[in-house]
């Protein structure tokens, strides 16, 4: 195996968009459709192909979402924070970034009985403070963006395991005209393929909200999860997986 592949997912409800300002507090009638209908398509998917992927969750949730995140641990996959509300994370300053990181760890520990110990960054930007912040709280690994898609320790010795934005479903279906799902599945696979040519780390992000609440775009990660899992050269691992290995 000369290549390695991580299925990852970030975000859950409507954190991200109380963090914005777009929404005043929980949904007064049912669940987010991230909750109420992508998650369960996505638990699904992993489900039929036997797949642990990594969940990067807004520390909210657990405290307002407890049975969605505990749900996510309880099928077997590896649980990260993400911020409290989706904050704008590398714009906060030091102490506010500690009590949020802090109160977001506690609450994702509590929902899911597992304390998280890895993190990505809402918009995928730390700030100077994150590094020493996250391993005062035990953390082993940062999924934010970093040099390319070379995972490395950083100075402290976290793992850093980026990524970058050609492999977020937000990046294709989020424009004014996006394209279609067999588009960017065809995109993904020829990543997938090059990484595989020529070694390496390839990791998507979907959300539950962009790409779970759709048919056809649950299609399309499906074929590139399929894609990984037939190819000889490739190892699909937990984002935690490949910090561990990283010397």
């Amino acid at each position: 195996m000369s290549a390695v592949a991580c299925f990852s997912f970030d975000n859950l409800g409507e954190a991200a968009d109380i963090g914005a300002g777009r929404c005043a507090g929980r949904l007064p009638q049912g669940d987010h459709a991230s909750i109420a209908v992508g998650l369960p398509k996505l638990l699904s998917l992993l489900d039929r192909r036997a797949l642990r992927g990594t969940f990067f969750v807004e520390g909210w949730n657990g405290e307002q979402h407890p049975r969605a995140v505990a749900e996510i641990a309880a099928r077997g996959h590896e649980l990260g924070m993400h911020g409290w509300l989706h904050e704008t994370w590398h714009a906060l300053d030091a102490v506010t970034e500690a009590d949020l990181a802090q109160r977001a760890t506690d609450a994702l520990e509590a929902a899911s009985g597992a304390r998280p110990r890895g993190f990505r960054a809402p918009g995928g930007r730390r700030s100077v403070a994150t590094e020493g912040i996250l391993q005062r709280l035990g953390y082993r690994y940062d999924a934010s963006l970093g040099d390319g898609m070379n995972p490395i320790r950083l100075p402290s010795g976290l793992a850093q395991v980026p990524f970058v934005w050609a492999g977020v479903d937000g990046a294709y279906y989020l424009r004014p005209d996006p394209p279609t799902p067999e588009a960017v599945r065809d995109a993904w696979l020829a990543a997938l393929a090059r990484s595989a040519e020529r070694g390496g780390l390839f990791v998507l992000i979907c959300h539950a909200f962009i790409t779970g609440i759709d048919d056809a775009r649950v299609a399309a990660l499906e074929a590139v999860i399929d894609a990984a899992k037939r190819d000889a050269r490739i190892a699909v691992r937990t984002i935690g997986e490949v910090a561990d290995a990283i010397p």
